[in-house]
This record gives C-alpha cells, structure tokens and sequence, in this order.
C-alpha cells in the first residue's frame, strides 16, 4: 500500500496548527476470530459500520487539520472503507502511511513508533500540535474542546482520561492528577490499580489519546529511539518521560447531560464487545451513533434490525453482519459472526462444556460462533451419525 502525498499545511485550531494522526494498525488479538482477517479497528459494528467510525466521526465534525492513519496489521479492509466512506469528510483526504511500506519488513514497533517512522512528513507540515488518536474505542468526544484547553495549558502534552471500575482498570494506563489538571502520577497497567482520590471505587484511565506540541514529542520520540530497552510505546515511554518533565496535564472525559460518566468502551475483548453492541439496542443509545458523510448511520447495531435480532438482543447476543437464527434456535450471550446462520434445535450459552467442545466461550460466558465453528460441528454430526448407521 503507498501513502498519499502529504498536505502542505494543516488547518489551524485556535490560531494554532494541529495534525491528527490515527493509530489503527492494531490486531486485537483478544477478539480471537474476529480479527482473523481484519485488524482491531476494521471489525464490524454494526451492519454497515467498523468500530474506527465512532473516532473518524469525531475527528471530522471537529476538522482540526488532516488525518494521518497509521495501519500495519491486515489493512485492506480498514483502508478500504476509510476511504470509501470517510476521506470526503477531510479537506486534505486521508494520508495512509502503512507500518510494512514506511518501516519495511518489520513494521512500525510500538504506538510511538507509527509516529517516530513518519516524522520527516510531519516535518514537511509543520505543525503546530499533534493528536494523536486510537481506532479502536467506542465513544463520543470533542476533540476540538480538548485541544482548546491543550494549548491554553501551555503543557507539552495533555492525555484524555475517564474513571473506569478499580475491578477492570488492570488493563488500562492509569494515573493521578492535581486540582489544576497536571498529571502527578502515571502507571501502565498496574496488577493494583490506585483508585481515584475520594472515589475507592474507580480509577482514572487513559483513554488511548494525547495531544502534543509537536517540537516536544519529536525530541522525546529521537531520545527514545536511542535509548536500550524502550518499547516504542506512548503509555511505557512518552508519557511517563512527559511526567518526569512536569510537562503532562490531564484532559478528563465530561460526564453526559444526565450526570452520567462520559461514554468511552474498549471493545477489545469479547465480553466488552459484546456488551457495548447491547448498548445500542437501548429506544436512546448512550452517545449518538457515527453519520457517514453520506448520511448513513454508520454504527446502527445488527441487533436492531429485525425482530430476529431484537429477540436474540433480550438474551444478549448480538448479530454480527449477515448473521441470522432459525426458528427453533437459541443463543444467549452469544456473538454470531459475519454469516452465521444458527440451525434450528441448536442451543448456545446454557452449557459451558458443550459450548467450549465446539465454541470459543470466555471465563465470563460469552460465546464466539463463527461460520467455521459450525461447520466443524456439522461435520462431526455427520460422521457420528455415519458411524452409527454402519453399526445398526
């Protein structure tokens, strides 16, 4: 895959330049068969929409300056419905820059990494600031309101944060911050996560994005690559170096307009998928859903489109693309992938052992089916009954 030409300049922000940069070259490897042929950020949600749309959609109603989208790990399909359905959205398009074209073999090291490969492009815009922003969340944000208050803070960087449970916070970079927003404390997911200050209950964790006065990141991101042991890594390497400088200040999610926690999923496991998905199926979904510039819906679930699918949504399964359940059929807790087609009689999600014979089922009771799942099931009926015969 080739990268486009860079833009000569990026549109300004408050007077400032700014250019956003996209890291969507993840595999999501938690997500198992799910992204067996795309990457994190290409998997469906819904039945025309992939997770990346709910970031894309932000970062277009907010036009801070062109996008730069760093893909590595199978990207025909991302790449593809970009830039079928979002580059209109962006006056200067969408700039690829593929980890195995710019990097080579090899491919971009770590998140950090997908921007220190593409520095002499950046270089050639100029800017100001860079956003800096992960394709694999399901959320709504003004990105426009947090570079405002980045550049008012004069800081070097600013990372975007929102309280999660103390329960799931081990897999997210969490961290502490001062009554006037500077961060005092960072840790990269922590086995002990510290709870938020007055709040036992949650923690403060880091949403994936950061923004960055691009003359500070680009010195930070030439010390690490010479630096032994570094990861490449935005949460192990740029922010913790950004905290030694007294230079990070925290950009929190604001709550909803009924008091409620800002909405932000990582969808990166199958349990959190599912249950995001089921989200949607609400008469109010928790945050607008993605509009392509098109005027389509790009995020309207699977599960509410059709009253096959608002019936399996009362069990809690969700209906990936193409996905249908015959009559006679059950699956609770369950994610039919892209083409499943449940048999009548069949039963998902009442038996664990019977599930894990031929499904992926996680400790928490979700339940991955796939077209090849079932095939595999199908076939060993066959044989079994083929076998019987012979014996009668």
């Amino acid at each position: 895959m080739t990268s486009t030409r860079m833009p000569h300049r990026p549109r300004s922000s408050g007077g400032h330049s700014c250019l956003t940069i996209l890291l969507a070259g993840g595999q999501g490897s938690r997500l198992h068969e799910l992204t067996g042929t795309d990457c994190k950020p290409a998997v469906p949600f819904g039945p025309t929409g992939r997770i990346v749309d709910f970031v894309v959609s932000n970062a277009a109603m907010v036009g801070l300056g062109p996008m730069v989208v760093a893909t590595q790990y199978r990207p025909v399909s991302l790449t593809a419905h970009l830039m079928r359905n979002w580059a209109s959205a962006f006056a200067d398009g969408l700039i690829l820059r593929d980890g195995h074209c710019v990097a080579g073999k090899q491919g971009y090291r770590g998140t950090a990494d997908a921007v220190a490969a593409n520095m002499a492009e950046i270089d050639r815009t100029a800017p100001e600031h860079v956003l800096i922003l992960a394709g694999d969340h399901v959320f709504d944000m003004d990105f426009g309101r947090m570079m405002a208050d980045h550049i008012a803070s004069g800081a070097a960087a600013t990372v975007a944060a929102t309280p999660v449970p103390v329960s799931e916070a081990r897999g997210f970079g969490i961290l502490d911050a001062d009554a006037q927003g500077q961060v005092t404390r960072f840790v990269e997911k922590p086995a002990n996560p510290p709870a938020m200050f007055g709040d036992p209950r949650r923690s403060l964790a880091s949403m994936g994005i950061y923004a960055f006065r691009w003359a500070w990141l680009r010195a930070a991101l030439r010390a690490e690559l010479q630096r032994p042991g570094t990861r490449f890594d935005f949460g192990h390497d740029i922010l913790p170096r950004a905290l030694r400088d007294r230079e990070l200040r925290l950009h929190t999610l604001p709550d909803r307009p009924d008091g409620r926690t800002g909405y932000w999923r990582d969808v990166g496991t199958l349990d959190a998928y599912r249950k995001a998905q089921l989200d949607f199926v609400a008469a109010t979904p928790p945050i607008p859903l993605p509009q392509m510039p098109g005027g389509g819906i790009a995020g309207l679930n699977t599960v509410m489109s059709g009253f096959a699918a608002q019936a399996a949504a009362v069990h809690g399964t969700v209906l990936m693309p193409g996905a249908r359940i015959a009559r006679g059929a059950h699956a609770k807790h369950a994610i039919l992938g892209p083409g499943v087609v449940l048999p009548a009689g069949i039963v998902i999600g009442e038996d664990p052992n019977e599930d894990r014979r031929w499904f992926r089922r996680t400790d928490a009771g979700t339940v991955l089916v796939t077209v090849e799942m079932l095939k595999r099931r199908e076939d060993a009926g066959t044989m079994t009954r083929a076998i019987s015969g012979y014996r009668n």
